[in-house]
């Protein structure tokens, strides 16, 4: 009886913050680097300039640590001269139980189908082990779909090491966005969206039955490495070290080959579409304080080089 209570309690605080967790693209867990830049004064923020129009775009990180504030005062300038905030979706208090509501739809069973149904023998297996190490019984989860099983775990295991969403980048701008007086001294900045958690929930609940598995499956191996990974990710944002996230990314699709397609469709995909809404957002007379996560920016098919090609010019800047 009191581990069932223990385990009500555990999904309750998780279904309280689940909804931040889906947009975070923990598919890209093994997406961390060491902070090894040739030039630890940069930061992960760039300057666009197109025709007339300058703006800037922020690579995110979406958990963090209190003790990560205050942010380097260049990210801050630049947030401020700003005319208008995007972002991935808005995960705005106000936007907060809607994005809970239409996550449960999506990611729980309905009926008789239960996880254990829907996942091979290996995986169903790896995810009791994770959750007993956790002093969960997997039987609480049986009507949770595997993407978001496997979004639920790994935010339990960030949140053990000490990040947590409620400081992730994007949360404390948009935060700073809605918590702004209307004194009619300045207007309000706006917050417009690339895609929408909507959008982002139906990424992952479109899954297939095998993609469903090893997403799961591959999602749990990377969990016993966490707190190394977790932490040189953080430090290779800090330092603006874009060239080493990019050359890990490389290293751990190798790794992962069997997850390329869904890289593919998670990454690739979607930095082309959001390049397209950055370019017409770019046409207008506003400056834009765009932020994006990481991993969006970096490689050949980054949101960087895109916006490149298309004729923007591209300049990583310094913290001070």
């Amino acid at each position: 009886m009191k581990n069932q209570i223990d385990g009500e309690r555990k999904m309750k605080r998780i279904n309280g913050w689940i909804a931040i967790t889906l947009i975070l693209g923990i598919f890209l867990s093994s997406l961390y680097a060491r902070n090894q830049g040739t030039n630890p004064e940069k930061i992960f923020l760039w300057q666009l300039d197109y025709q007339t129009n300058k703006s800037y775009i922020l690579g995110s990180v979406h958990f963090l640590k209190k003790e990560m504030y205050p942010l380097p005062i260049k990210i801050e300038e630049a947030f401020e001269q700003s005319d208008v905030l995007v972002v991935e979706a808005d995960i705005s208090d106000a936007n907060m139980s809607r994005f809970l509501r239409l996550t449960m739809e999506k990611g729980m069973y309905t009926g008789e189908e239960t996880l254990k149904q829907n996942l091979s023998e290996k995986t169903y297996r790896l995810t009791e082990t994770v959750l007993k190490k956790n002093g969960i019984d997997i039987v609480f989860y049986q009507k949770f779909k595997p993407w978001f099983l496997a979004l639920t775990i790994s935010g339990i295991e960030l949140m053990k090491m000490g990040y947590n969403p409620n400081f992730g980048i994007d949360k404390y701008f948009i935060d700073r966005v809605s918590a702004a007086p209307v004194d009619g001294t300045s207007p309000k900045k706006k917050i417009l969206e690339l895609e929408g958690i909507a959008f982002q929930i139906d990424l992952f609940d479109c899954f297939s039955k095998e993609e469903n598995d090893d997403f799961l499956f591959y999602s749990l191996q990377e969990i016993f490495q966490y707190q190394k990974e977790i932490d040189h990710l953080v430090e290779a944002w800090r330092g603006g070290d874009a060239a080493e996230m990019e050359q890990l990314l490389k290293k751990n699709l190798d790794k992962f080959s069997e997850l390329t397609p869904m890289y593919k469709k998670f990454i690739d995909d979607r930095n082309i579409s959001m390049t397209e809404k950055i370019i017409h957002f770019l046409k207008t007379d506003k400056m834009y304080f765009i932020m994006v996560g990481a991993a969006h920016l970096i490689g050949n098919q980054g949101i960087l080089r895109l916006l490149e090609q298309k004729g923007v010019s591209v300049s990583q800047l310094k913290a001070y």
